[in-house]
């Protein structure tokens, strides 16, 4: 228990105090050099992070792919668009696009109905009890289970919950009162198998009836000859919309194909004979029906009184991109598809032939180095910056009790000083930009003669002269100028040889590429700084600067335990003293009442 002063009358607590601040002097000075290592570490941190930047731009620049950017044109960009890669060679290309590649996909007919997505499925698709729905698609096949109780909306919802293993999505427009089940893939590999087996009364399902659609392959009978006795018009009415086609007694089966498939170009049927008979392929499965203006005798005489036949599944496939490159017919599953070093992108079918010109891009490569030398005139301000900036030793880093004297503005003012010059002419930094400043002047060597060889031949070095203007000084101390025209020039007429003077990668530090060197450089740096002041996420014992900080804050410790014991120490030495004199002062009292009786 500390007795402060009762008897002395002396103020122990302050006394004390003001012995403890001489003696707090040496763990000040330790925790002012602890401070200053921090800072100093924290700006070798930053300045690090815009090495190893510098260093991810240099490995960029030792890549071939910047120097053989390409611009590419298509003469008709509404029917082929395209973009190119370093791949690409220059030149010019034709192409003509036959056919887009499409997903397997249909529509179901109109499901005559009024409730929209909460119409129940034993109205809507004719179930008379529970079923299963089977679907195929390009992923995989699925059971769904559907009962006659189940909306439309169920029903889709129950598809899309299995479209990760089948690849099939479905929707359904209450508007058109329509189904649509498509795949997410295109191309000929995309297909869409669908099937219902009924558990009521019927074992397999008449999908034609239950969707209102038609088969996929619409087969007819014996056809007649003639087609026609006189002038008839016969009508194919796809999913709602009516095509006719003139017959007379002279028309030939082969002249009504032809027609066909000139009008039906949009609906995906195409027409066709086999073995005497008439073919629909009606690949989108779309509602068909026949008529004509002769009471059905064309329809019979085309064989197609009976053709739409019940069918208990349904198969369509997706389609390929059909294209033609110089010449040669290939197809490709996507609309978007690479040929040559190219990247198409077909967006239209057209009889038109499309010319693509490959170029060497210029301005792309010129933009890639300027960007580079701004990247390394960046990093030589910041470590010039950092080592040039001197050291104001005249503010040094505040206790937290001469913080507590201060206003905060205050000591950011002061802390602002005290941190100048942590990295002032820092050994380290010095000789790292002396390395890549030797980098940039020095050529290459093992080239073949008369090749580029150093950076000065196409236009970059630390002092340019062009006309009047004159770039570059002392004072700039290692910054690069770009004497632009110059760098075109050299990109245009020697393009291989700029990207071997940059990308080279020699034997020997002589013989790489400027990039290969200045790459090589700003790792080793960012590994010799890392050394120092390790990184964020560092452990102290790691790094140079951790160690001393360990070794600081152990002394800290220590210095700290020996100041408490001394204060304890004070305390006890001045509370002894305050017994002592009560002691006294009791006895000098007793004394005077034994006198005065």
């Amino acid at each position: 228990m500390r007795i402060s002063g009762l008897a002395s009358g002396l103020d122990t607590d302050t006394i004390i105090k003001d012995l403890m601040n001489a003696q707090r002097i040496p763990l000040d000075k330790m925790t002012q050099k602890k401070q200053l290592l921090e800072w100093k570490r924290d700006d070798y941190r930053t300045l690090n992070n815009k090495i190893l930047e510098f260093r991810n731009a240099a490995f960029d620049m030792k890549l071939q792919s910047g120097y053989l950017a390409k611009k590419v044109s298509s003469s008709q960009e509404n029917i082929v668009s395209v973009s190119g890669t370093p791949n690409a060679s220059e030149g010019q290309y034709s192409i003509r696009v036959d056919q887009l590649a499409a997903t397997a996909g249909f529509n179901t007919g109109n499901l005559s109905g009024d409730a929209g997505g909460s119409k129940t499925l034993d109205l809507k698709l004719g179930l008379t009890g529970n079923s299963t729905l089977t679907l195929t698609g390009d992923k995989g096949s699925a059971n769904i289970a559907i009962k006659t109780t189940d909306t439309i909306d169920q029903l889709v919802k129950a598809v899309n919950d299995q479209s990760n293993v089948t690849g099939i999505k479905a929707t359904y427009d209450s508007t058109m009162d329509r189904l649509f089940f498509v795949s997410a893939k295109t191309g000929q590999a995309s297909k869409i198998d669908m099937k219902i087996v009924n558990d009521g009364t019927a074992t397999n399902m008449d999908l034609n009836a239950a969707l209102n659609m038609s088969s996929r392959t619409i087969t007819g009978g014996a056809i007649a000859t003639p087609i026609s006795a006189d002038n008839q018009t016969f009508t194919m009415k796809v999913d709602g919309t009516d095509y006719n086609f003139s017959v007379t007694n002279a028309t030939t089966i082969e002249e009504l194909v032809d027609q066909m498939n000139e009008s039906l170009t949009d609906t995906g049927i195409t027409a066709s004979l086999s073995n005497g008979q008439l073919v629909l392929e009606n690949s989108l499965l779309k509602p068909v029906a026949f008529s004509d203006s002769n009471s059905g005798a064309v329809v019979t005489n085309l064989g197609l009184q009976s053709a739409l036949t019940a069918s208990t599944q349904i198969n369509v496939t997706g389609t390929n991109a059909k294209v033609l490159f110089n010449g040669i017919a290939s197809e490709y599953e996507s609309n978007n598809f690479s040929i040559a070093g190219m990247t198409f992108d077909a967006k239209q079918v057209s009889a038109d032939t499309v010319t693509v010109g490959v170029l060497q891009d210029v301005d792309a490569v010129v933009e890639n180095i300027k960007k580079f030398v701004e990247k390394y005139n960046s990093l030589i301000d910041e470590i010039n910056k950092e080592t040039l900036e001197k050291r104001n030793r005249d503010f040094q880093p505040l206790t937290q009790a001469q913080k507590d004297e201060m206003e905060e503005d205050d000591i950011k003012r002061w802390e602002e000083k005290a941190k100048s010059g942590m990295l002032a002419n820092d050994q380290l930094l010095s000789s790292g930009v002396y390395s890549l400043r030797r980098i940039l002047s020095d050529t290459v060597n093992g080239l073949p003669v008369g090749q580029l060889k150093s950076l000065a031949e196409i236009g970059i070095s630390n002092a340019n002269v062009s006309g009047s203007t004159v770039s570059g000084a002392y004072s700039d101390r290692g910054k690069l100028y770009i004497d632009e025209t110059k760098l075109k020039k050299a990109i245009t007429e020697n393009p291989d040889e700029v990207m071997t003077l940059f990308t080279t990668d020699g034997s020997t530090e002589s013989t790489d590429g400027i990039a290969t060197r200045l790459y090589d450089k700003a790792a080793a740096l960012f590994n010799q700084i890392t050394d120092r002041a390790g990184t964020a996420t560092s452990i102290e014992s790691n790094y140079e600067l951790g160690k001393e900080s360990q070794r600081i804050s152990k002394q800290m410790a220590a210095l700290t335990d020996r100041l408490t014991d001394l204060e304890t120490r004070y305390y006890k030495q001045f509370t002894a003293m305050e017994t002592f004199i009560n002691q006294m002062n009791s006895q000098s009292s007793w004394l005077a009442q034994q006198f005065s009786s």
